[in-house]
Protein backbone atom coordinates (compact mmCIF):
# COMPACT_ATOMS: atom_id res chain seq x y z
CA UNK A 1 0.00 0.00 0.00
CA UNK A 2 2.83 2.38 0.87
CA UNK A 3 4.44 1.68 -2.51
CA UNK A 4 1.16 2.50 -4.28
CA UNK A 5 0.84 5.80 -2.40
CA UNK A 6 4.45 6.66 -3.24
CA UNK A 7 3.95 5.79 -6.90
CA UNK A 8 0.80 7.93 -7.15
CA UNK A 9 2.53 10.73 -5.26
CA UNK A 10 5.47 10.66 -7.68
CA UNK A 11 3.16 10.75 -10.69
CA UNK A 12 1.19 13.73 -9.39
CA UNK A 13 4.40 15.46 -8.34
CA UNK A 14 5.96 15.19 -11.81
CA UNK A 15 2.78 16.36 -13.54
CA UNK A 16 2.31 19.25 -11.13
CA UNK A 17 5.92 20.36 -11.46
CA UNK A 18 5.60 20.37 -15.27
CA UNK A 19 2.42 22.46 -15.16
CA UNK A 20 3.98 24.96 -12.75
CA UNK A 21 7.09 25.25 -14.92
CA UNK A 22 4.87 25.97 -17.94
CA UNK A 23 3.02 28.63 -15.96
CA UNK A 24 6.35 30.19 -14.97
CA UNK A 25 7.28 30.50 -18.66
CA UNK A 26 3.93 32.14 -19.45
CA UNK A 27 4.34 34.64 -16.60
CA UNK A 28 7.77 35.58 -17.90
CA UNK A 29 6.33 36.16 -21.39
CA UNK A 30 3.65 38.41 -19.87
CA UNK A 31 6.35 40.41 -18.03
CA UNK A 32 4.77 39.53 -14.70
CA UNK A 33 6.22 41.39 -11.68
CA UNK A 34 9.23 39.83 -10.01
CA UNK A 35 7.20 39.15 -6.84
CA UNK A 36 4.72 36.92 -8.68
CA UNK A 37 7.44 35.05 -10.53
CA UNK A 38 9.36 34.59 -7.27
CA UNK A 39 6.21 33.31 -5.55
CA UNK A 40 5.76 30.66 -8.21
CA UNK A 41 9.43 29.72 -7.96
CA UNK A 42 9.14 29.33 -4.16
CA UNK A 43 5.99 27.25 -4.63
CA UNK A 44 7.90 24.90 -6.94
CA UNK A 45 10.76 24.59 -4.47
CA UNK A 46 8.37 23.96 -1.59
CA UNK A 47 7.11 20.74 -3.16
CA UNK A 48 10.36 19.21 -1.91
CA UNK A 49 10.14 20.66 1.62
CA UNK A 50 8.45 19.51 4.81
CA UNK A 51 4.75 20.11 5.44
CA UNK A 52 4.31 23.77 6.43
CA UNK A 53 1.75 24.65 9.09
CA UNK A 54 1.26 28.43 9.40
CA UNK A 55 -0.42 29.97 12.46
CA UNK A 56 -2.16 33.31 11.83
CA UNK A 57 -4.62 35.60 13.58
CA UNK A 58 -4.91 38.98 15.21
CA UNK A 59 -2.31 40.27 17.62
CA UNK A 60 -3.06 39.04 21.14
CA UNK A 61 -5.40 36.26 19.97
CA UNK A 62 -3.03 33.74 21.55
CA UNK A 63 -1.11 32.34 18.57
CA UNK A 64 2.19 32.07 20.43
CA UNK A 65 0.45 30.69 23.53
CA UNK A 66 -1.09 27.99 21.33
CA UNK A 67 2.35 27.08 19.93
CA UNK A 68 3.84 26.92 23.41
CA UNK A 69 0.94 24.68 24.37
CA UNK A 70 1.40 22.29 21.45
CA UNK A 71 5.19 22.20 22.01
CA UNK A 72 4.69 21.60 25.73
CA UNK A 73 6.91 24.40 27.07
CA UNK A 74 7.20 28.17 27.07
CA UNK A 75 9.71 28.23 24.21
CA UNK A 76 8.39 31.37 22.47
CA UNK A 77 7.96 34.79 24.04
CA UNK A 78 4.34 35.87 24.10
CA UNK A 79 4.50 39.45 22.81
CA UNK A 80 3.36 42.39 24.92
CA UNK A 81 3.21 44.87 22.03
CA UNK A 82 2.98 44.36 18.24
CA UNK A 83 6.26 46.22 17.76
CA UNK A 84 8.21 43.35 19.36
CA UNK A 85 6.61 40.65 17.21
CA UNK A 86 8.34 38.79 14.39
CA UNK A 87 7.96 35.64 12.33
CA UNK A 88 9.35 32.42 13.77
CA UNK A 89 9.94 29.25 11.74
CA UNK A 90 10.07 26.24 14.04
CA UNK A 91 11.79 23.09 12.86
CA UNK A 92 13.37 20.05 14.50
CA UNK A 93 16.80 20.26 16.08
CA UNK A 94 18.62 18.18 18.73
CA UNK A 95 18.69 21.18 21.07
CA UNK A 96 16.91 24.50 21.43
CA UNK A 97 18.67 26.94 19.11
CA UNK A 98 17.70 30.25 17.52
CA UNK A 99 19.26 31.90 14.50
CA UNK A 100 18.23 34.68 12.10
CA UNK A 101 17.35 33.92 8.50
CA UNK A 102 18.22 35.95 5.43
CA UNK A 103 14.47 36.20 4.69
CA UNK A 104 13.42 38.45 7.60
CA UNK A 105 12.36 35.71 9.99
CA UNK A 106 13.93 33.77 12.84
CA UNK A 107 14.54 30.00 12.65
CA UNK A 108 14.12 28.16 15.94
CA UNK A 109 15.28 24.58 16.25
CA UNK A 110 13.27 22.65 18.85
CA UNK A 111 13.90 19.09 20.17
CA UNK A 112 10.29 17.98 19.57
CA UNK A 113 10.20 14.69 17.58
CA UNK A 114 7.10 15.38 15.43
CA UNK A 115 8.80 18.50 14.02
CA UNK A 116 10.89 16.08 11.96
CA UNK A 117 7.84 15.88 9.65
CA UNK A 118 6.17 19.28 10.10
CA UNK A 119 7.47 22.87 10.12
CA UNK A 120 5.54 25.44 12.15
CA UNK A 121 5.37 29.19 11.51
CA UNK A 122 4.32 31.73 14.14
CA UNK A 123 3.33 35.04 12.54
CA UNK A 124 2.75 38.56 13.92
CA UNK A 125 -0.82 39.72 14.36
CA UNK A 126 -2.72 40.71 11.24
CA UNK A 127 -3.79 43.95 12.95
CA UNK A 128 -0.29 44.83 14.14
CA UNK A 129 0.63 48.48 13.83
CA UNK A 130 3.85 47.62 12.00
CA UNK A 131 2.92 47.28 8.32
CA UNK A 132 6.06 45.26 7.63
CA UNK A 133 4.73 42.51 9.88
CA UNK A 134 1.49 42.41 7.91
CA UNK A 135 3.42 42.07 4.66
CA UNK A 136 5.59 39.27 6.04
CA UNK A 137 2.54 37.37 7.30
CA UNK A 138 0.82 37.64 3.91
CA UNK A 139 4.08 36.55 2.29
CA UNK A 140 4.00 33.27 4.26
CA UNK A 141 0.33 32.42 3.72
CA UNK A 142 0.68 31.43 0.02
CA UNK A 143 3.52 29.07 1.03
CA UNK A 144 1.48 27.27 3.70
CA UNK A 145 0.11 23.76 3.27
CA UNK A 146 -2.41 24.29 6.08
CA UNK A 147 -3.46 27.47 7.91
CA UNK A 148 -4.36 27.45 11.59
CA UNK A 149 -6.43 30.57 12.19
CA UNK A 150 -6.51 31.58 15.87
CA UNK A 151 -9.27 33.84 17.17
CA UNK A 152 -9.96 34.84 20.76
CA UNK A 153 -13.10 33.74 22.62
CA UNK A 154 -13.52 37.21 24.14
CA UNK A 155 -13.61 38.99 20.74
CA UNK A 156 -14.17 36.38 18.03
CA UNK A 157 -14.24 37.07 14.31
CA UNK A 158 -13.44 40.78 14.22
CA UNK A 159 -13.67 42.79 11.01
CA UNK A 160 -9.91 42.62 10.39
CA UNK A 161 -10.06 38.84 10.89
CA UNK A 162 -12.80 38.58 8.28
CA UNK A 163 -10.71 40.61 5.83
CA UNK A 164 -7.67 38.45 6.38
CA UNK A 165 -9.65 35.21 6.05
CA UNK A 166 -10.96 36.41 2.69
CA UNK A 167 -7.36 36.82 1.52
CA UNK A 168 -6.48 33.33 2.74
CA UNK A 169 -9.53 31.90 0.97
CA UNK A 170 -8.43 33.58 -2.28
CA UNK A 171 -5.26 31.45 -2.17
CA UNK A 172 -7.34 28.25 -1.94
CA UNK A 173 -5.92 27.24 1.45
CA UNK A 174 -7.36 24.67 3.82
CA UNK A 175 -8.16 26.49 7.07
CA UNK A 176 -8.61 25.17 10.60
CA UNK A 177 -10.08 27.63 13.12
CA UNK A 178 -8.96 27.64 16.76
CA UNK A 179 -11.04 29.57 19.30
CA UNK A 180 -8.51 30.27 22.07
CA UNK A 181 -8.94 31.62 25.61
CA UNK A 182 -12.14 29.72 26.35
CA UNK A 183 -11.14 29.91 30.02
CA UNK A 184 -12.29 33.57 29.91
CA UNK A 185 -15.89 32.44 29.39
CA UNK A 186 -17.87 31.70 32.52
CA UNK A 187 -20.47 29.21 31.28
CA UNK A 188 -20.91 26.46 28.70
CA UNK A 189 -23.80 28.47 27.23
CA UNK A 190 -21.46 31.41 26.56
CA UNK A 191 -18.97 29.08 24.87
CA UNK A 192 -21.66 27.53 22.65
CA UNK A 193 -22.84 30.99 21.68
CA UNK A 194 -19.33 32.01 20.65
CA UNK A 195 -18.77 28.77 18.72
CA UNK A 196 -22.08 29.11 16.88
CA UNK A 197 -21.16 32.69 15.96
CA UNK A 198 -17.73 31.70 14.63
CA UNK A 199 -19.06 28.62 12.83
CA UNK A 200 -21.86 30.54 11.09
CA UNK A 201 -19.62 33.39 9.98
CA UNK A 202 -16.85 31.06 8.83
CA UNK A 203 -19.32 29.01 6.80
CA UNK A 204 -20.65 32.15 5.09
CA UNK A 205 -17.16 33.48 4.44
CA UNK A 206 -15.42 30.27 3.35
CA UNK A 207 -18.36 28.50 1.76
CA UNK A 208 -17.70 25.35 3.78
CA UNK A 209 -17.91 23.93 7.29
CA UNK A 210 -14.47 24.50 8.84
CA UNK A 211 -12.76 22.34 11.44
CA UNK A 212 -13.33 24.25 14.69
CA UNK A 213 -11.47 23.66 17.97
CA UNK A 214 -12.22 25.56 21.20
CA UNK A 215 -9.18 25.52 23.51
CA UNK A 216 -7.41 27.21 26.36
CA UNK A 217 -3.74 27.18 25.39
CA UNK A 218 -2.80 28.65 28.77
CA UNK A 219 -4.45 25.82 30.70
CA UNK A 220 -3.00 23.21 28.33
CA UNK A 221 0.55 24.47 28.89
CA UNK A 222 0.03 24.58 32.66
CA UNK A 223 -1.26 20.99 32.62
CA UNK A 224 1.75 19.81 30.60
CA UNK A 225 4.19 21.60 32.90
CA UNK A 226 2.50 20.05 35.96
CA UNK A 227 2.69 16.59 34.36
CA UNK A 228 6.39 17.03 33.64
CA UNK A 229 7.04 18.17 37.21
CA UNK A 230 5.31 15.05 38.56
CA UNK A 231 7.28 12.79 36.20
CA UNK A 232 4.41 11.91 33.88
CA UNK A 233 4.77 11.69 30.10
CA UNK A 234 1.23 12.87 29.33
CA UNK A 235 -0.90 15.69 30.80
CA UNK A 236 -3.87 14.68 32.91
CA UNK A 237 -6.47 15.91 35.38
CA UNK A 238 -9.23 18.52 35.43
CA UNK A 239 -7.01 21.35 34.14
CA UNK A 240 -6.10 19.37 31.02
CA UNK A 241 -9.73 18.41 30.46
CA UNK A 242 -10.90 22.01 30.81
CA UNK A 243 -8.32 23.12 28.24
CA UNK A 244 -9.99 20.88 25.57
CA UNK A 245 -6.57 20.70 23.95
CA UNK A 246 -6.56 16.92 23.42
CA UNK A 247 -8.84 17.01 20.36
CA UNK A 248 -6.69 19.65 18.66
CA UNK A 249 -3.48 17.74 19.37
CA UNK A 250 -5.09 14.58 18.03
CA UNK A 251 -5.96 16.40 14.80
CA UNK A 252 -2.50 17.92 14.27
CA UNK A 253 -0.41 14.93 15.32
CA UNK A 254 -2.59 11.99 14.20
CA UNK A 255 -5.37 13.02 11.79
CA UNK A 256 -2.81 14.86 9.65
CA UNK A 257 -1.09 11.59 8.78
CA UNK A 258 1.45 11.15 6.00
CA UNK A 259 -1.10 10.60 3.21
CA UNK A 260 -3.16 13.64 4.29
CA UNK A 261 -0.06 15.84 4.41
CA UNK A 262 0.96 14.66 0.94
CA UNK A 263 -2.49 15.52 -0.43
CA UNK A 264 -2.44 18.99 1.13
CA UNK A 265 1.16 19.51 -0.03
CA UNK A 266 0.11 18.76 -3.61
CA UNK A 267 -3.01 20.95 -3.37
CA UNK A 268 -1.05 23.96 -2.15
CA UNK A 269 0.61 24.88 -5.49
CA UNK A 270 -2.75 24.48 -7.25
CA UNK A 271 -4.23 27.25 -5.10
CA UNK A 272 -1.29 29.55 -5.88
CA UNK A 273 -1.47 28.71 -9.59
CA UNK A 274 -5.23 29.32 -9.69
CA UNK A 275 -4.80 32.73 -8.05
CA UNK A 276 -2.12 33.72 -10.56
CA UNK A 277 -4.10 32.36 -13.52
CA UNK A 278 -7.15 34.37 -12.48
CA UNK A 279 -5.06 37.52 -12.16
CA UNK A 280 -3.27 37.18 -15.50
CA UNK A 281 -6.35 35.82 -17.25
CA UNK A 282 -7.93 39.22 -16.62
CA UNK A 283 -4.78 40.89 -17.96
CA UNK A 284 -4.88 38.79 -21.15
CA UNK A 285 -8.58 39.50 -21.59
CA UNK A 286 -7.87 43.23 -21.31
CA UNK A 287 -5.14 42.96 -23.94
CA UNK A 288 -7.50 41.04 -26.23
CA UNK A 289 -10.05 43.86 -25.98
CA UNK A 290 -7.35 46.35 -26.94
CA UNK A 291 -6.32 44.19 -29.90
CA UNK A 292 -9.95 43.84 -30.97
CA UNK A 293 -10.26 47.62 -31.05
CA UNK A 294 -7.03 47.88 -33.06
CA UNK A 295 -8.28 45.35 -35.60
CA UNK A 296 -11.53 47.24 -35.99
CA UNK A 297 -9.55 50.43 -36.60
CA UNK A 298 -7.42 48.66 -39.21
CA UNK A 299 -10.54 47.36 -40.96
CA UNK A 300 -11.94 50.87 -41.16
CA UNK A 301 -8.67 52.21 -42.55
Amino acid sequence: MQGLISHEHDQFLRRERTLLENLRVYLARLNAPDDDQALLQRTLAQLEELFLLVVVGEFNAGKTAFLNGILGDRLLTEGVTPTTAQIHLLRYGPELKQEPSADDYTVIQVPVPWLREINLVDTPGTNAVVQRHQQLTEHFVPRSDLVLFVTSADRPFSESERTFLERIRAWGKKIVIIVNKIDLLETEAELNQVLDFVRTNARQLLGMEPHLFPVSARQALQAKQMARTSGRDEPYGPLWERSRFAALEQYILSTLDASTRIRLKLENPLGVATRLLDRYGELIQGRQEVLKGDFQTLDII
